[in-house]
């Protein structure tokens, strides 16, 4: 079988649509953070769609912050990659082609920093995950305790970081005029737009301060919502999505026909005409970022800490389990969405069901592990605020979960702070301790709780009845369910 390129792309099979321009024509117009298979199949969808509709000079210059392997797969394919969207009623395959090519910094960082000084270059766009960011507890200021933040800060010349590498690029930018540049973050973090700018801020304050008078000028930060469920794809995968296009794509992505992107219309050099394509450009982003962030990424993490400690592997298999399922529909109904204010035509109880319809997906086999990866830095994003807002019961049950599962088992910690959870772990120090220990690297402490006393003995008494009863015991014991949603 040969595989994806442009000069074997028709012998794709039949039923498989491609590129609706002329892509010997795309130039770059976009430089994309942190290409991975979600930016791949979401923003990167859009684009391609809406370069069917104008000029193909929104084309996107992919750059990999760390590892080589996306640009392995990829750049043999000039860029050329499929996404196979499908639930259980319906499957459409396609082939993508708005990625140009893909960098890989650490190799290629004078390209990188050339592409964005481009005058041509009209968007930086983001999808690092939260942790990329750097961000101190209070989500605005900068993290010094970072490794790769700090390197920077040191030699800002030879970044790493993601913030290291967007500064420089902006201070080359600025010495090639006022061409105004758009940054837009897409990923799951509340004004994420927003938090970017205030800690780029800090940073040029001290890398770059001859630059701040050109930055305020030139630059916007359009803050955007994105949802698509989009599993890690495996060699299994792969292969059955290469017999379903005909060709071999090592670069391909399998997600979940639902997508939605909502983005501030606040653009300093234009944007490709997504809001035609299904995007919704909005003034007010904040509602619709709220709803998603604390409903279905809040979910998200319940699901992902309550199936791996119940031995549960896939979130479409926890939402089949009669307790974990009825617990997750209890925790969306009587926790989260009382605690949103949602615009007067926005249909909240529609949306939960919508969402309880996708994690059921049986076509997606998306892994808990996958979604509980970065916990300590999601669950400051997506349970915090609610916790801050009202009792939560359910969500209390969640975040006791998530403490047992890191102090009382050997189930595998990837988390920016797994060095200090599983020095936790190990600990011989009382139980207390640790559980304030634990909730502190999610910014869970006595400032940002009000009754944290009373929530760090209800996770005791919690992790107590999963040693004694299990996970599902402690899930069903019943609750009062005021202010529930029907």
């Amino acid at each position: 079988m040969h595989r994806l390129h442009p000069s074997t792309l028709t012998e794709s099979n039949a039923d498989v649509r491609g590129p609706a321009y002329a892509r010997d024509q795309l130039r770059t117009g976009i430089v994309h953070l942190g290409i991975g298979a979600f930016h791949r199949a979401h923003q990167a969808v859009y684009t391609d769609d809406a370069m069917g509709l104008c000029a193909p000079d929104w084309g996107i210059l992919g750059v990999s912050l760390r590892s080589a392997a996306t640009a392995g797969r990829l750049n043999p394919q000039d860029g050329l990659y499929s996404v196979l969207s499908r639930d259980a009623n319906a499957s459409e395959l396609r082939v993508i082609g708005a990625v140009r090519r893909v960098l890989v910094a650490p190799r290629e960082l004078p390209a990188v920093i050339a592409a964005i000084a481009d005058p041509a270059t009209r968007m930086v766009t983001l999808t690092i995950t939260e942790k990329g960011y750097a961000l101190a507890a209070d989500g605005h200021s900068l993290d010094r305790q970072d490794p790769a933040l700090r390197a920077d800060l040191d030699d800002p010349q030879h970044p790493v970081s993601a913030l290291g590498v967007l500064a420089l690029g902006l201070r080359a930018r600025a010495g090639q005029g006022d061409a105004p540049l758009s940054i837009l973050s897409c990923d799951n973090l509340a004004h994420n737009s927003r938090c970017l700018r205030a800690a780029l801020v800090e940073y040029l304050q001290q890398c770059f301060p001859q630059i701040l008078d050109w930055f305020e000028r030139n630059t916007t930060f359009p803050c955007s919502m994105v949802d698509r469920i989009v599993p890690a794809m495996s060699a299994a995968g792969l292969d059955e999505q290469a017999a379903a296009l005909g060709l071999r794509d090592e670069g391909a992505v399998s997600t979940e026909p639902f997508s939605q992107w909502i983005i501030e219309d606040d653009f300093a050099a234009g944007h490709p005409p997504w809001e035609r394509v299904g995007a919704q450009l909005v003034d007010d982003i904040a509602p619709y970022e709220n709803i998603k962030l604390r409903l279905l990424n809040a979910s998200h993490s319940a699901i992902a800490c309550c199936g791996l400690l119940a031995g549960v592997d896939t979130v479409d298999q926890v939402m089949d389990d009669a307790a974990l399922g009825e617990f997750v529909h209890r925790l969306m109904s009587q926790d989260l969405m009382p605690a949103l204010q949602v615009p007067a035509d926005f249909d909240l109880a529609g949306y939960r069901d919508k969402l309880l319809q996708r994690f059921g997906n049986p076509r997606l086999a998306h892994r808990c592990a996958q979604i509980a990866m970065d916990s300590s830095e999601k669950i400051a994003q997506r349970w915090l605020p609610t916790l801050q807002q009202n009792r939560a019961p359910q969500l209390r049950r969640a975040l006791a979960a998530w403490c047992y599962l890191v102090l009382a088992t050997d189930i595998a910690v990837e988390d920016p702070r797994r060095e200090q959870l599983l020095a936790q772990r190990a600990s011989t120090a009382p139980l207390a301790g640790k559980v304030e220990a634990v909730l502190a690297c999610a910014r869970i402490t006595p400032a940002a709780v009000a009754d944290f006393a009373r929530l760090r003995d209800e996770l005791l008494q919690g992790m107590d009845s999963i040693e004694r009863d299990g996970l599902r015991a402690l899930l069903a014991s019943p609750l009062a369910a005021a202010n529930e949603y029907s």
